[in-house]
């Protein structure tokens, strides 16, 4: 499904062409998408192995942005890598006070919104390497100039079901109108969960496979 036939279904659905209702489309869109991403890890939306370069006798690093949440740090040096633990930045100030004191750093910490603290100190043999992320992210949005997403190919349905309990809230539809629409989306959202964990999440040979039949 593309921006444009999204348009021309809500449009249909709801039966509104009113300027004031169209000119929202893409914040509907917008929220839309981020109740689907918040609701559903999937895979379309997070990155592997993303690089943060490492100085030498630097206890912070500048991480991306576009980070939501952060799923495993490690350094990657001569092709080896180490997996750091989290812990709290009270206990990296605990365990590495001197932050002259360089070596291979063990742990992280938050730091700030986009800063990460390393302890200890990565030395200069750690800052040959590189800091390896892997984190989920926010693709970019379907709009007028992103006319296809993964959500709107893979998943229109649960798309179309979350963009109309936007549109519902903006209109101040009735209540049963709503939850009829929220149980749509859930029954989709869960449609979209099996799919995702049958898809990424299993291995046949070593967990064998998950089969669905009809209820009596």
């Amino acid at each position: 499904m593309t921006y444009a036939e999204l348009i021309a279904k809500i449009q249909v659905w709801w039966e509104s062409d009113e300027t004031a209702f169209l000119a929202e489309f893409d914040t509907f869109i917008e929220f839309a998408e981020k109740r689907i991403y918040r609701s559903v890890d999937l895979n379309t939306a997070r990155k592997e192995d993303a690089t943060v370069v490492i100085t030498s006798s630097q206890a912070t690093v500048t991480i991306p942005t576009e980070v939501v949440t952060l799923h495993s740090v490690s350094t990657l040096v001569g092709g080896n890598r180490t997996l750091l633990e989290q812990k709290d930045l009270s206990y990296l100030d605990d365990y590495a006070p001197d932050r002259t004191v360089t070596g291979v750093p063990k742990y992280y910490a938050w730091y700030d919104d986009v800063t990460l603290f390393l302890a200890p100190t990565p030395n200069t043999a750690t800052a040959a390497g590189t800091l390896a992320l892997s984190y989920t992210y926010r693709p970019t949005q379907l709009s007028g100039a992103n006319t296809t997403t993964w959500l709107s190919l893979n998943t229109p349905d649960l798309l179309l079901y979350a963009v109309m309990l936007e549109v519902l809230t903006f209109e101040k539809a009735e209540q049963d109108t709503i939850a009829d629409y929220t149980a749509k989306y859930q029954q989709a959202l869960q449609a979209v969960v099996l799919e995702e964990n049958l898809r990424n999440r299993g291995d046949s040979y070593r967990s064998g496979e998950i089969k669905m039949g009809a209820t009596k």
